[in-house]
Order: structure tokens, then C-alpha cells, then sequence
């Protein structure tokens, strides 16, 4: 079976256990459209969870759904009356003008609908495989190119740790599949959020950041965990100002990451663990009933509260630094060039990782491409203008193992010239690019634009020669949908190879 036929049989499979009818699932016609596919998805990430608890990342999914299905739901309420009124009026032939109708609201609520898609087109294939041929059935993915050896080893973690009682290597393995979905998968739709219509996406995406409540149990919003502080020096000491606003904004993958690592993973693996029968409880609920409460108008008062009362002033006498350390990585690792030595394993301080931190990004705040240079055993040099680069370790004492370095997305094209210069430089065979191109042309070339039409995500891994202890891999994510196409390199140590 082959690459494209391994997923869809898959995909198809995890269709049928959500009661999905493919064609149904339409993320350009809105929410309102798509309301019994919204739910049937967290009701299926809520099944796995419940029915596999080790299946960590569905069950976060199954939790955190409320939250964005209310966001759904607020985005869509003006975009779907639009887009109603036009069908009303001019029938169901005018698709185009009611998408037109939507206006810029309706571009924001089907971007996070076509989001939804994409991680379900990812990682329900993945979970449908597991579940049903164990890891022999993953691995399968792995030979056929279609995963990289890092996400293989989080399933060999997630494994060896349900057979063995190891909690912590299975709550590793899913951390990598979180990864992955943020990363690999939804990232650039961030982006193209953030960069939509010049200052309005910006301002659109840090409305959310500062509007965004979680509904995992115990986490917080990104103004509480990281809110924005100003700070001055007086003759004898200092005053600094917190404020009820965000120092940073989700749509950048270094603060959405950070915030997701080091506050919402670790209070909903608290809250499981702590709380196993209510989790199983909240789970189990309808992700229609539990969304009410995270409506924009029920969630008002407090937001109107919170405006007034998160300030806080203070005054010391001892004198600090002028503004406090940067909310998000992106800021203090901002530069022109960046260059990362993996001439040898790096530890935590050899990579300069921040205390209790568990990955290190290189970006740009302003999303402006860093020149990143990896320096490998033997003299080796990969180069890239990157649109960020991210080395993670295991956990938050240990060293890293991983590093991606993701360039900005291009055409098929550009994609096709670039992987085919990579594998005369890094040793694989240029027939396999020319393959991958003809299977992907077609499908980049047409196809509607509303969602429908065949199975669109996917990705595809390149293996290259090792560099010493290094796994080289070029990995090729592509929505052929919205035909662009992302290549990350992937560097990981330390991992058994298959």
C-alpha cells in the first residue's frame, strides 16, 4: 500500500468511528454549517481518551475543545448570518458571494475550521493506526515516509510506556504528537492569521490572545501567565506596572508553544492524574454543553473585571532591570544569524536553554526569516533562511535530542527545486523528489477551495545520510489545498533508529 493510500485508509477509519460524513465536512461554508462535524471531532478525541487514557493528546484535545468551539461559535455569528442572508436570496448557486459576504470574520472562523481538519487529517490517522495494528501498524507510516523518526519514537515511547507503567514516557511520546500539531501542522495558519490584511491581523490575533480562556482545569490565559509589565528606574529604586494586557500573542508559534508547555500541558497532566474520575467526568460531557460557558457573552463580566482590576504597582527600593525578562523566547532569541552547533551533543547550558525550560526557539517576533546555520560532525553545514528553529529536549532537567528548523512556506515549484538540491547535497535519491512531485502537482494545481473534495494533508519525510550522531531528515508538509508547502530539516540524536 502506498503512502497516500496508507493515510486515506486510515483517515477514512477514523471518519466512521466520529460518524463523519466526509462530505459533509466543509470548513469554508462556517460554523453554523459545519456545527455536527465541530462536535462529532471532540466527541471523538473524547472516545479515544476515554477508552485508551493512555492516549494523552486526544484526551487534552477532548478538554481544551470548549474553549475554541466558543470561539467558533462567537467568530461565526456574523460571517454565517452573511453568508445565510446571500443563499436566501440568490440560492445555493452563489457559494462564491456568500463566502465574499463573510467578509474578513468569515476568513478568521474558517481558518480555525480548516485547522480543525488538518489536525484530524494528521493525527486521527495516526491514533486509527495504533489502535488498531500497534506499533507495527505506526512503523508502517514510518517506512512508507509519511511520519519523521521522532514522531515514530513517540509512539514507540507512548508504547513501551502503557505495557511497562512508565508515566512518564507516555506522557513524553504524546508531548511529541502536541508538537507536531502546533509545529508541523497548524502553524501556518497562524501565520496567515497574523499576517492577514496587514496591522488588522495582528490586532485580530492579539484580541484573542487577550480574550483566550482555556478550559483545562488549573490553566492559565496568556495575560495571567504572561502579562504585559512596564518598569522604571527611580533615584532609589524602581516602579513597575503589570497590566491586564498580553506580552506576547498565540499566533506566534514562540508564545503559543511556551505558554502551552510550561503552563497548559503540565496543569492538564496534573489534573488527570489528580483527578482521574472528574477528568473522565468533564470528558464525557458534550462538548456543546461545556462550550457555554466559554461563550464571549457569558464570559463578559469577567473580562470587563479583569480589565479593571489586573493592574498592579509596585514600588521597591532595591534597583532591578529596567523591564523584566521577555514573556516569549522569540524576543531574546531574535537575531540576523543564528548559528547552532551540533558538532557534538548539546546540553541544557551548551545550548543555552532558559532554567526549567524544555526548548529553545530562534524566530523573529515580526516573522521576518533568520538566517540559521546548523554545524554538524565532520565539517557538515546545513544553512537556511528559516522562519524559526526549535531545539527541544525531553523534559524540562534534561538535555536536548531534537532540532527542527522550519522555512517559510512556498510553492510547489520552489518546493520541488529545493528538495531536489538537498538530495544531492544530503544523500538521498532525487528520484524519490521527482515521485513526490508528480503525486502532488495534480492536486496543487485545482480543487475547491471550500474544504470539500479528497483527503488534502499530509507530509512526507526524507531521509538523509547521518552526520555522526546526527539523524538527518527534509520533511515536506503540504495542505494541497491551500497548494503551499513547508520543508523543515530535522535533526534528532539519541533516538534508535528502526
Amino acid at each position: 500500500m502506498g503512502a497516500r493510500e496508507l493515510k486515506e485508509t486510515w483517515f477514512h477509519r477514523a471518519l466512521v468511528r466520529a460518524g463523519i460524513e466526509h462530505e459533509s465536512w466543509r470548513p469554508g461554508r462556517g460554523v453554523e454549517e459545519n456545527r455536527r462535524v465541530v462536535e462529532a471531532v471532540y466527541g471523538y478525541y473524547g472516545e479515544l481518551f476515554l477508552a485508551h487514557p493512555y492516549l494523552l493528546w486526544a484526551g487534552m484535545a477532548s478538554m481544551i475543545g470548549p474553549a475554541f468551539y466558543a470561539g467558533f461559535r462567537d467568530l461565526g455569528l456574523v460571517p454565517d448570518a452573511a453568508r445565510m442572508a446571500v443563499l436566501a436570496v440568490f440560492g445555493r448557486a452563489s457559494r462564491r458571494l456568500a463566502r465574499s459576504a463573510a467578509g474578513d470574520l468569515g476568513f478568521y472562523e474558517t481558518t480555525f475550521l480548516t485547522m480543525q481538519k488538518k489536525i484530524f487529517e494528521d493525527q486521527a490517522t495516526m491514533h486509527e493506526a495504533y489502535l488498531a495494528g500497534g506499533l507495527p501498524q505506526v512503523e508502517e507510516f514510518y517506512r512508507a515516509r509519511i511520519i519523521d523518526l521522532a514522531t515514530l519514537a513517540a509512539w514507540q515511547q507512548i508504547d513501551t510506556g502503557r505495557h511497562g507503567g512508565d508515566q512518564a514516557a507516555v506522557a513524553e511520546g504524546n508531548r511529541t504528537l502536541l508538537f507536531r500539531e502546533q509545529h508541523d501542522i497548524i502553524d501556518r495558519f497562524y501565520v496567515q492569521m497574523l499576517g492577514h490584511d496587514g496591522l488588522e491581523g495582528s490586532a485580530f490575533t492579539y484580541l484573542l490572545t487577550l480574550a483566550g480562556a482555556p478550559s483545562v482545569p488549573g490553566a492559565h490565559s496568556y495575560p495571567e501567565r504572561y502579562p504585559l509589565t512596564f518598569a522604571a528606574r527611580l533615584p532609589r529604586g524602581q516602579i513597575s506596572a503589570r497590566t491586564p494586557l498580553a506580552d506576547g500573542n498565540i499566533a506566534v508559534f514562540a508564545n503559543r508553544w511556551q505558554l502551552i508547555d510550561e503552563d497548559t500541558l503540565p496543569k492538564y497532566l496534573a489534573f488527570i492524574r489528580e483527578n482521574p474520575e472528574q477528568a473522565r467526568a468533564l470528558v464525557t460531557t458534550p462538548v456543546q454543553i461545556r462550550m457555554a460557558r466559554y461563550r464571549l457573552l457569558a464570559r463578559a463580566p469577567a473580562l470587563v473585571a479583569a480589565a479593571i482590576t489586573g493592574w498592579h504597582l509596585d514600588i521597591t527600593a532595591a534597583a532591578g532591570p529596567l523591564l523584566r525578562a521577555a514573556a516569549a523566547p522569540a524576543r531574546a532569541a531574535a537575531a540576523a544569524a543564528t548559528v547552532i552547533d551540533l558538532t557534538r551533543p548539546p546540553t541544557r547550558e551548551s545550548a543555552r536553554f532558559a532554567a526549567g525550560a524544555s526548548s529553545r526557539i530562534w524566530m523573529n517576533p515580526g516573522q521576518e526569516p533568520v538566517d540559521v546555520s546548523v554545524n554538524l560532525p565532520g565539517g557538515r553545514v546545513y544553512h537556511a533562511r528559516a522562519a524559526m528553529a526549535v531545539m527541544l529536549s525531553p523534559a524540562s532537567t534534561r538535555d536536548p535530542d531534537r532540532l527542527t528548523v522550519q522555512l517559510p512556506a512556498a510553492g510547489l515549484g520552489t518546493t520541488s527545486r529545493l528538495l531536489t538540491q538537498y538530495a544531492a547535497a544530503w544523500g538521498f535519491p532525487s528520484n524519490e523528489v521527482t515521485a513526490w512531485h508528480a503525486s502532488a502537482a495534480p492536486s496543487a494545481s485545482a480543487g475547491p477551495k471550500d474544504g470539500t473534495g479528497p483527503f488534502t494533508y499530509s507530509t512526507r519525510v526524507f531521509t538523509g545520510t547521518d552526520a555522526g550522531f546526527v539523524h538527518v531528515e527534509f520533511q515536506v508538509s503540504h495542505d494541497l489545498r491551500e497548494r503551499d508547502f513547508v520543508i523543515t530539516a530535522l535533526f534528532t540524536w539519541g533516538t534508535p533508529r528502526l
